[in-house]
């Protein structure tokens, strides 16, 4: 009766694992190590196949087999998911699927035993055989790969660079590589934290990863979520799929607190600050292009220009064209200094932008907003404001599904 059910073949033919798709009948047992570790369990080789004893393999990852005499099935359950071996048809059934086994299990004096790579794949490792020391090797999938997973969206976070990005991201061929390194921010950091909140390894080269990250410093408190899968390239990890599930950012408590010690000590410098980002809005609304190249921070200015694919997409390009075929304008009110060091400065204010294309079409929004600000050439200039207003839930927790083939 199962044959007459669907049946999704297992390509399993495709593991890159000739050593033991096709070793030799041995005489010898086959060693068995399991993350680094000596086994008890010894293999065994028949036909050109590598076979474990799949009992006592299942009780030695963990699992507990099941056999009924009546129905003839050995049947394992490996977290969520119950798996199904009839011996003498080489079927698994997987969460309401069969598969058809291209090498089927064998019994030996009542004793069921498995290839090798199947055992491996059903448990999430990954297998090699070493022909000259008869050895085999079975290592979990993601085993001792927690630093350099950590490491990876660590910095995709603080210093992001295209190298992250796998060779298939979909938006890696959009973007270029910073030629000018990033500026280092004197904000001081409060707290910050990555945590890993789940990850699920898909293979022993693919993994899909939930990340909170915290990042408080004097400005701003910040929590947000990404789901990231990343895949292994040349023994690298690598994003291949990133997207933001939440974000939630708002302004420390003690905000007003350095509001108030700014225009205590430095009540000079901090009226700079205003004057000078005022005058940078004032040129901007009033499409002065040489008054708002003027008060816009020449690092933001240089770091864009050397990053343009072409003259369409430079910092004077997009602003004139800004200029000529829309209407922006920008009103600062409640406006703040809440962070004043040496190069750098932070404005908190409410910013009401509005925008009225060529054809008439009319965009308003009122929000509230931390302004960046660079020192340069005799006074403050504008970077980049962050809207602190708005915070997101995407109902939506899951990337796209890509298909890995199970072995590779």
């Amino acid at each position: 009766m199962l044959k007459k059910m669907l049946v999704f073949v297992l390509v399993l033919g495709l593991i890159s694992i000739p050593s033991l798709a096709y070793a030799q009948d041995n005489k010898e047992s086959i060693q068995l190590y399991v993350n680094e570790k000596p086994t008890n369990i010894k293999l065994m080789t028949k036909s050109g196949t590598v076979y474990v004893p799949f009992r006592e393999f299942i009780q030695l990852m963990g699992y507990q087999a099941d056999y009924s005499v009546v129905d003839r099935e050995i049947s394992v359950k490996i977290g969520k998911s119950k798996f199904i071996f009839l011996p003498d048809d080489g079927y698994i059934s997987g969460s309401g699927d069969y598969y058809e086994l291209q090498r089927p299990g064998i019994q030996i004096d009542g004793k069921f035993f498995l290839p090798i790579r199947y055992a491996a794949w059903l448990t999430k490792h990954a297998v090699k055989y070493d022909k000259k020391s008869n050895t085999a090797w079975m290592v979990q999938y993601g085993y001792g790969q927690e630093k350099e997973i950590l490491d990876l969206i660590t910095t995709y976070d603080r210093a992001f660079t295209v190298e992250l990005l796998a060779s298939d991201h979909m938006q890696r061929s959009y973007l270029t590589d910073s030629k000018i390194a990033p500026q280092v921010s004197e904000i001081p950091d409060r707290i910050y934290n990555v945590d890993i909140t789940s990850i699920t390894y898909e293979s022993a080269n693919q993994a899909l990863l939930y990340v909170t990250y915290i990042h408080n410093n004097q400005v701003m408190d910040d929590q947000h979520e990404i789901v990231f899968r990343i895949k292994k390239e040349n023994n690298m990890w690598k994003i291949l799929q990133d997207r933001y599930l939440s974000s939630n950012t708002t302004l420390p408590e003690d905000i007003d607190k350095s509001v108030h010690t700014i225009k205590e000590n430095f009540n000079e410098k901090q009226q700079n600050v205003l004057s000078d980002l005022r005058q940078y809005y004032r040129a901007f609304n009033q499409k002065d292009f040489d008054l708002t190249y003027k008060y816009t921070s020449p690092f933001d200015i240089e770091r864009m220009n050397a990053n343009a694919v072409d003259e369409w997409r430079t910092w004077e390009h997009i602003t004139r064209a800004s200029f000529e075929y829309g209407d922006t304008t920008y009103h600062m009110s409640n406006e703040r200094v809440v962070f004043l060091g040496e190069n750098q400065a932070v404005v908190h204010a409410t910013l009401e932008w509005s925008y009225i294309s060529e054809n008439i079409e009319q965009n308003h929004s009122i929000y509230e907003s931390l302004i960046y600000l660079d020192y340069a050439n005799g006074h403050w200039n504008y970077s980049y404001d962050h809207d602190i207003s708005e915070n997101e839930e995407d109902p939506n927790r899951m990337l796209p599904e890509i298909h890995f083939p199970e072995l590779n």
